[in-house]
C-alpha cells in the first residue's frame, strides 16, 4: 500500500475522479490517505454526471436504480438500468423516500409495526435512524431540507398539525401557527437549494378546478410556508390532465405537464426563482399521441445537454399496469424501458442525484461491535487485490488517454 501513498496528488485526483461508485468501497480501504480524500472531497464525479440515480420501492423493498444516457442518441444503444436492491434495509417495510442534498429518507415499519425513519448518505455510507414521536399514517406527508447554516432537518405534516426534526439539537418539535391545507401528495415534492417545493392544487370532487394549480415552498431556515408560485401558463389551461414537479441538480426546478387535446408532454424549467417572483422557460414539447393512452402517472428527469427527458410511468405493457421509462428528445420516443415490475405495487423516486460530504451522524456517538471491527479489517485484506487491480486499470488509461 505504500506506493498508492507516494503517488503525486495531482495523479491521485485524477485517478479518483474517474473511480465508479461501485468501487468507493475497494478505493476506500485500499490506504488511509484515499480513505481521508474520498471522505473531504466527491469522487467519481465524471460518472456522476452522465448517470441518474432512481430509487424504487417494491413490496415494501428498496431497490436502487441508475441511467447512463450517454449514447442514447444512438438507434443501436441499448438501455439497460441496473436495478438492485439494497438490502441493509431488507428487515423494514418501505413506504416512502425523498431526497435532498445527496441524502435519502426513507420511511418505514419495523416488525413491531413502530414508524422508523432512516436518513441515509450513500456517498459517505452512513446512516441515521430517527424515532418520530408517533407513529406514522399513509397520509402523513415528509420533506427533507436543511437551513442556511447548513442544519439538515425533516419535516412531518399529519392531520394533526406539523413537526419538525432538527439533526443538530436530535429532537423534534410542534411547528405552532403552520397551515397549508392545500398540499396534495408527498411524491410530487422536490427539494431545492435546502428548501422544498410542494405541488398544490384545488379540488372540486374529483375534478381540479381550472387556473388552480400552483406550487409552494417550505422554508427550512424560517419554518414556515412561503407564499404560491404561479406553474407555466398553460399549465392551468383547460385539458391539462397531469402535472409534476422535479429538480435538476437541486440547481433548478423542472414541471412537466400532460395536455389531453393535443396529445403532448410539455416541459420547463425555472430560469429564476426569488421571494416572491419565478420565471420559465420552455425545454421540451413532444407528441405523444403514439403511446398517450398508455400513460397514466409519473416522475421524470431532464438532461439538458442532450436534450431528452426520462418519464417514469405506470403504464399499460403487454396487458397489464407495468412501470415503463419513456426516453423522449426533440424527436419525439427515443426508447420504451419495460424496469420488470408490476407498477401496481411499485413506487418511484427518481433524481439526478448529486454527490453529499454531508456527515449525518455528527455530534452522535456510533457504536462499532467488536464483531464489525472484525469484519472490517478482513475486507480491508480481502480488497486490497481487487483495489489494486482496479487502480492499476485506472491509472494506465489516464497514462494511454494522456499519451494518445
Amino acid at each position: 500500500m505504500m506506493m498508492f501513498d507516494l503517488l503525486p496528488e495531482d495523479l491521485v485526483e485524477e485517478i479518483l475522479s474517474r473511480v465508479q461508485r461501485r468501487c468507493l468501497r475497494a478505493v476506500r480501504s485500499t490506504c488511509k490517505r484515499w480513505n481521508c480524500l474520498s471522505k473531504n472531497r466527491i469522487l467519481c464525479k465524471g460518472e456522476a454526471r452522465q448517470e441518474y440515480l432512481g430509487i424504487m420501492v417494491k413490496e415494501s423493498k428498496v431497490f436502487s436504480k441508475s441511467y447512463d444516457l450517454h449514447g442514447i442518441q444512438n438507434k443501436e444503444h441499448v438501455v439497460t438500468p441496473s436495478i438492485k436492491q439494497i438490502k441493509k434495509f431488507s428487515k423494514l417495510e418501505i413506504s416512502q423516500v425523498f431526497h435532498c442534498d445527496g441524502l435519502l429518507l426513507l420511511v418505514g415499519k419495523e416488525v413491531n409495526n413502530n414508524t422508523r425513519l432512516i436518513v441515509w448518505n450513500p456517498y459517505m455510507s452512513q446512516i441515521r435512524y430517527i424515532q418520530p414521536r408517533t407513529n406514522y399514517d399513509l397520509s402523513d406527508v415528509y420533506a427533507l431540507g436543511y437551513d442556511n447554516k447548513g442544519n439538515h432537518k425533516i419535516l412531518m405534516m399529519s392531520r394533526y398539525g406539523y413537526e419538525i426534526f432538527d439533526f443538530k439539537s436530535n429532537s423534534w418539535k410542534v411547528l405552532d401557527d403552520v397551515h397549508h391545507s392545500d398540499i396534495m401528495c408527498h411524491d410530487q415534492s422536490v427539494s431545492l437549494k435546502g428548501n422544498t417545493y410542494f405541488y398544490r392544487r384545488k379540488v372540486e370532487g374529483l375534478k381540479v378546478i381550472t387556473g388552480t394549480r400552483f406550487f409552494v415552498c417550505f422554508d427550512f431556515t424560517r419554518e414556515r410556508f412561503g407564499p404560491c408560485f404561479p406553474l407555466p401558463s398553460n399549465f392551468n389551461v383547460k385539458g391539462t390532465v397531469y402535472v409534476t414537479l422535479s429538480s435538476i441538480r437541486e440547481e433548478q426546478l423542472a414541471s412537466l405537464c400532460i395536455h389531453w387535446y393535443t396529445y403532448t408532454v410539455e416541459i420547463q424549467v425555472t430560469t429564476k426563482i426569488e421571494q416572491n417572483e419565478v420565471l420559465w422557460r420552455k425545454f421540451l414539447t413532444v407528441d405523444i399521441s403514439d403511446f398517450y393512452s398508455k400513460i397514466f402517472t409519473g416522475s421524470f428527469f431532464i438532461d439538458q445537454e442532450k436534450k431528452l427527458a426520462v418519464i417514469f410511468a405506470r403504464s399499460i405493457f403487454k396487458g397489464s399496469l407495468q412501470s415503463i421509462a419513456y426516453i423522449t428528445g426533440e424527436n419525439g420516443l427515443l426508447r420504451q424501458v419495460d424496469l420488470g415490475a408490476d407498477a401496481s405495487s411499485v413506487k418511484t423516486l427518481m433524481c439526478s442525484y448529486v454527490l453529499s460530504l454531508v456527515q449525518i451522524n455528527q455530534g452522535l456517538e456510533v457504536e462499532v461491535s467488536p464483531k464489525g471491527q472484525k469484519k472490517r479489517s478482513n475486507l480491508s485484506t480481502s480488497l486490497f487485490y481487487s483495489t489494486l487491480f482496479v487502480i492499476l486499470i485506472i491509472f494506465f488509461s489516464f497514462i494511454f488517454s494522456v499519451l494518445y
